[in-house]
């Protein structure tokens, strides 16, 4: 469930005091957990349903010109490599 559909649930349950039972099977958490999003939104409102890494690079991606320059080798000098081979055999060399 992507955090708008969430978001639109627990609105519309805080605004109208609806079925809370009815709320958390519909978005697959507890009942408790309910409880604890409706004071997230009365806090923060829309803020409180985006999730914490949204903006933030993972830390085991690569960086741009690295890859880059992988999918140059590949397409130059190994083009008639299958990916696998070239994975295993070559890319190692580039670390």
């Amino acid at each position: 469930m992507n955090e708008q559909e969430k978001y639109e649930i627990i609105k519309e349950l805080a605004i109208h005091n609806g079925n809370k039972n009815r709320a958390s099977k519909k978005l697959g958490i507890s009942r408790r957990q309910v409880d604890r999003l409706i004071i997230k939104y009365k806090e923060k409102g829309k803020s409180a349903f985006i999730h914490g890494n949204r903006a933030k690079k993972p830390v085991n991606a690569l960086d741009n010109s690295i890859s880059e320059d992988i999918i140059l080798l590949y397409r130059s000098k190994y083009q008639d490599w299958n990916f696998k081979n070239f994975a295993i055999r070559k890319a190692y060399v580039l670390f």
